[in-house]
């Protein structure tokens, strides 16, 4: 029995001391490894995973979507209403005022000068040039022509009718016209 109780002794405390050492060494082992390996391996698999799909895809769509939609929609919105109002407004005062000032301001200003200057310095000359020149001309010439033609011919014609009257002649007989006498 005593060799029993001894082997029974001996092989508790063996089999404690094994159970003990080997079981909580390959315990402490194995379990911190395998939950350090598999725990830093899924969590850092899965999480980079999630992480960098779910937050990238969700980041970048929400924020392209965001940014296309309101950044579209605003800069369309307030570019197209602020450069209608503005250019609109802007264009429709400085270019009537513009316009209006400068247009009627030049026309008027060189329309009177140029039509004043031009009409007044025209006439002048071409009324006064051309009115001298062809009244000088023309009168000399055509009333040369006129008088020397007509009288021409009136003293023509009546120095041969008087010719005709006249009894006495230093050219000697009486020329008639006709023959009778």
């Amino acid at each position: 029995m005593l060799l029993a109780t001894l082997l029974a002794f001996y092989l508790t405390c063996l089999l404690a001391y094994i159970l003990a050492y080997v079981l909580a060494y390959l315990l402490a082992f194995y379990l911190a490894y395998l939950l350090a390996f598999y725990l830093a391996n899924l969590l850092a698999f899965y999480l980079a995973y999630l992480l960098a799909f779910y937050l990238a895809n969700h980041l970048a769509y929400i924020l392209t979507y965001l940014l296309a939609f309101y950044l579209a929609f605003y800069l369309a919105f307030y570019l197209a209403y602020l450069l209608a109002f503005y250019l609109a407004n802007l264009l429709a005062f400085y270019l009537a005022n513009l316009l209006a000032f400068y247009l009627t301001y030049l026309l008027a200003f060189y329309l009177a000068y140029l039509l004043a200057f031009y009409l007044a310095y025209l006439l002048a000359f071409y009324l006064t040039y051309l009115m001298a020149f062809y009244l000088a001309y023309l009168m000399a010439f055509y009333l040369a022509y006129l008088l020397a033609f007509y009288l021409a011919s009136l003293l023509a014609f009546y120095l041969a009718v008087e010719v005709q009257r006249c009894t006495l002649s230093w050219a000697g007989p009486r020329l008639r016209s006709s023959g009778a006498h």
